[in-house]
C-alpha cells in the first residue's frame, strides 16, 4: 500500500514554507499555495486527533467547522502524534525526521523510548527528557521562516507540552490574538491535545468526545471572528478508531521468535526477530493474526516508503525491525510481559487509537477561514 500518495500533512507545511518564500523540501498543495496568496497572517490550527472521521461523527454539515472544509488529505505513516506532527512542523516525512512513532527502538541504549518525554517505554524510567531532538535533530518550520526574514513564527502549544502554553481554549484565543499584534507578518501554530485524550480513554463515540468536537467549533468559530484580517487553517494529526487489544504474549511459540521486545505502536509493531526463526515467525503471525494485520519485511518497508519519501534520518533504519505489522482492522497488539506495572495506579485501558492502516485513522478534512 502506498501511505504517500495523495495529499498530506507535509505538502500543507510545504505550501506554509512556500508561502513565506523559503525552499521547499516536497511538493506543496496548489490548492493551499492559491489561498494562501495575499495574507500576511497566517494561523495553522490543529486539534490531536480530530480526523475526517472525528469531525463527521460530532458535527453537522452545516456546523462553523464542516461549513470551511476545503479538501481532505492524508496524515503520515504511521498516522499518530509523534511521526505526524514532527511532519507538519519539518515538511519531512517521518523516515527523514527519525520520528517515526510513540516510542522507537534506541539500539545504543537497547531500549524502547517515548520520544516526546525521553523514557523508557517498557520500564517507565526517565532516560533523557531530550534524547530524541538529540539524536534525531529537525530544523523547524518556524525556524526557517524566521531565519528567512519574511515572518515571525512561533508556537502556542497546550499546558504543559509548552510550559508557558495556554491551560484553556479561551487563553490559548487570547495568546493568539496578543501574538498576532506583535507583528504585520506572522505564522502561528496552535496546537491542543483535544478529543485525542478523550478517545483514548472514552473511545470515539463517547459524550465527552462529542462535548469537546462542539467546544472546538465554537472556538474556532469566536477567533476566526475575532482576527478577520488572518488566514485559519484547521487540521487534525490523524483520524481514531475504537478499538480492541491482543496479547502476543499469549503464544509463546510465536514470541519465542523474538530477539528484543516489540517497539513503535500498537497499531504498527515493529519486531526484531532471531535471524533462524524468520520463516517460522512469519508463518505463525500470519496464522495468528493475518486476519487483523498486514505484514511487512522491513525490505518491504523500504520499497514501498511505508514511512514516506527522501533521504533516510541517520540512524533511522537501525530504530525499527525485521518486520512491521500493520493494523487493518479494529485490532491492536501488545506484550503484556514487556511492561513493568505501575501497582499503585490502575491500568491504563485504550478504547480509542490509531497509527493504523485504515482511511478512519489516515484521513484529515482541512477547513480553511477569513479566506
Amino acid at each position: 500500500m502506498n501511505y504517500n500518495k495523495e495529499p498530506s500533512l507535509v505538502n500543507i507545511s510545504n505550501s506554509i514554507l512556500k508561502h513565506f518564500g523559503v525552499d521547499t523540501f516536497h511538493d506543496s498543495i496548489p490548492e493551499i499555495d492559491e489561498t494562501l496568496k495575499g495574507h500576511k497572517k497566517v494561523v495553522l490550527v490543529l486539534f490531536d486527533g480530530m480526523g475526517k472521521n472525528i469531525t463527521r461523527l460530532h458535527l453537522k454539515e452545516d456546523s462553523f467547522i464542516r461549513s470551511h472544509y476545503v479538501m481532505t488529505i492524508n496524515s503520515t505513516f504511521p498516522p499518530t502524534t509523534a511521526a505526524a506532527t514532527t511532519s507538519l512542523l519539518t515538511g519531512k516525512y517521518p523516515i527523514e525526521t527519525g520520528w517515526l512513532g510513540w516510542n522507537t527502538y534506541f539500539p545504543e541504549l537497547d531500549r524502547n523510548i517515548i520520544l516526546f518525554r525521553g523514557t523508557d517505554i517498557n520500564t517507565k524510567e526517565l532516560i533523557d527528557k531530550d534524547i530524541a531532538y538529540k539524536k534525531y535533530p529537525n530544523k523547524s518550520i518556524f525556524d526557517l521562516i524566521n531565519e528567512k526574514g519574511t515572518a515571525k513564527a512561533s508556537a502556542i502549544q497546550r499546558y504543559p507540552i509548552q510550559t508557558k502554553g495556554p491551560k484553556s481554549l479561551r487563553k490559548g484565543a487570547k495568546m493568539i490574538k496578543n501574538t498576532l499584534k506583535e507583528s504585520e507578518n506572522s505564522f502561528i501554530y496552535f496546537y491542543w491535545d483535544s478529543p485525542d485524550y478523550e478517545m483514548h480513554e472514552n473511545g470515539i463515540n463517547h459524550r465527552r468526545v462529542h462535548k469537546q468536537v462542539k467546544k472546538i467549533d465554537k472556538f474556532l468559530k469566536k477567533i476566526t471572528k475575532q482576527n478577520k484580517d488572518t488566514l485559519f487553517i484547521l487540521l487534525a494529526d490523524h483520524g481514531h478508531v475504537n478499538i480492541k487489544i491482543l496479547d502476543i504474549c499469549e503464544h509463546d511459540d510465536l514470541y519465542s521468535c523474538l530477539s528484543k521486545k516489540v517497539t513503535l505502536e500498537k497499531r504498527c509493531p515493529s519486531f526484531f526477530v532471531k535471524k533462524d526463526k524468520r520463516q517460522e515467525f512469519e508463518s505463525l503471525f500470519k496464522k495468528y493474526y493475518g486476519e487483523y494485520f498486514e505484514l511487512y519485511t522491513k525490505e518491504e518497508v523500504l520499497k514501498n516508503q511505508i514511512f514516506g519519501v527522501g533521504e533516510p534520518k541517520e540512524g533511522v533504519l537501525d530504530s525499527f525491525g525485521d518486520y512491521l505489522a500493520i493494523a487493518k482492522t479494529e485490532y491492536s497488539l501488545t506484550a503484556s510481559k514487556e511492561f513493568i506495572r505501575d501497582t499503585k495506579r490502575k491500568p491504563f485501558i485504550y478504547k480509542g487509537h490509531h497509527a493504523g492502516g485504515t482511511k478512519e485513522e489516515r484521513e484529515i478534512d482541512v477547513s480553511i477561514y477569513n479566506k
